[in-house]
């Protein structure tokens, strides 16, 4: 006994001491330069002209910020040198391109006292009224600074005129602009186990499946519920939980279920009562499946415009739209961080294509998983073919299963 809690308190020991230390991770690594396409040349990243529902302003210079960071890192992996947002942002001020002041003073912030009331324990009721103040509040806010906002910073229209300019004043060669045509977080319909769980799997199998998609959310939960409860019934036991008293046991003709084969008679029967309790327990599993088995999405979609600052023309033009998720129910992940997963995603698509354009190179990437997304030669370029030649579109799904195959043997001509 004396050796049992001698290593009974040897390994909690040593669990107290492992848990003293601290665990570091390194969410973003800095930038390694993969090649030296850009020579040196000078990028200047205008803030993105904003079409998605926007919260507020600052929820606007914030979605522009992630993706004018993101941009940046990817620029820079290519050896172009970006100009600092910064002293963008105040040129464009000067400017009056954007209105910066009128956005710093009209973004007033939720009262925080009646964020911290909703936080604390009070009944459903007194929280649906401090919702509605919240929301109230929200609306006048809007209705305040929402009448000439969308022209202060909702939209950039540059002549070929301000575009030189721009490139005169940081010495730029290219001008990157663009448009925030999605972005939102959602929630993805999926029918991957891996991802909702078991349970959340199989009622929403057998609800679409039996009823199809519903008109609401609150009638696929009474779907499924209905599933739960008539599943449960038919295979409730007749004995269990609640057990029926002796009696004489007699053999009578029918179905089980409906009294016949063996049956007690002389006692008391309780299987309509057990029939009951499983039908309810099949429906509440079903509810709580309902409300889990959540799996959180992110979609950005951009367009992303590349200019020359000498004559204002546009060098390249391309679109992207990336869709993250959590891999797995055990690797859950808050909407920021699929988010900044998305924003990441679809710069990178765009950076390695304009960058395949203006050098006619192919660029491969190497995702974590070990699968591969290729860029083709000259990205948006098109090669010369000879007279009377065919060409060939690949349909989407041919283009989407090419993206992630890499050939190494391939020729700069060959189709990508």
């Amino acid at each position: 006994m004396k050796t049992v809690w001698g290593w009974f308190i040897t390994l909690l020991a040593a669990a107290l001491f492992a848990s003293c230390g601290t665990t570091k991770v390194d969410s973003i690594h800095p930038v390694v330069r993969t090649a030296s396409f850009g020579e040196g040349k000078k990028i200047v990243i205008l803030p993105f002209a904003d079409y998605t529902p926007s919260d507020s302003p600052m929820g606007y210079w914030r979605r522009n910020m992630l993706i004018m960071e993101s941009l940046q890192d990817e620029i820079l992996r290519y050896g172009y040198m970006p100009a600092v947002n910064e002293d963008v942002i105040s040129y464009l001020t000067d400017k009056k391109i954007i209105n910066h002041e009128t956005i710093s003073k009209t973004s007033l912030q939720p009262s925080p006292m009646l964020n911290a009331e909703l936080e604390r324990d009070w009944s459903d009721a007194m929280k649906g009224e401090i919702t509605k103040i919240l929301l109230s509040n929200a609306a006048k806010r809007k209705v305040k600074t929402g009448g000439d906002m969308a022209s202060n910073y909702k939209t950039i229209a540059l002549d070929a005129g301000a575009i030189r300019d721009i490139g005169r004043t940081f010495d730029a060669d290219y001008i990157v602009r663009g448009r925030i045509m999605v972005f939102n977080n959602g929630r993805e319909d999926s029918f991957n186990p891996l991802q909702t769980g078991v349970l959340p799997f199989f009622f929403n199998f057998g609800s679409r499946a039996a009823f199809g998609v519903a008109e609401s959310e609150n009638y696929e939960m009474i779907d499924k519920m209905a599933i739960g409860g008539l599943l449960g019934a038919a295979i409730a036991p007749s004995d269990w939980p609640i057990e029926e008293s002796s009696g004489d046991t007699v053999l009578s003709a029918g179905h089980p279920r409906f009294d016949g084969g063996l049956s007690v008679t002389g006692g008391t029967s309780y299987s309509e009562w057990n029939t009951a309790i499983w039908g309810v327990a099949g429906a509440a599993a079903a509810h709580l499946a309902h409300k889990g088995g959540r799996v959180d999405n992110a979609v950005v979609q951009l367009r992303m415009i590349v200019q020359d600052t000498k004559t204002g023309g546009i060098l390249w033009t391309n679109r992207s739209e990336v869709k993250t998720m959590s891999e797995s129910a055990f690797s859950k992940k808050d909407a920021d961080t699929l988010m900044t997963h998305a924003i990441q995603q679809v710069c990178e698509r765009l950076v390695d294509s304009f960058a395949a354009t203006e050098n006619n190179r192919r660029i491969v990437r190497i995702n974590d998983d070990g699968t591969f997304y290729v860029t083709p030669h000259g990205g948006l370029k098109k090669y010369s073919i000879k007279n009377g030649g065919t060409i060939y579109v690949d349909s989407p799904a041919m283009t989407v299963k090419k993206r992630t195959e890499f050939d190494p043997i391939s020729t700069p001509g060959s189709t990508e």
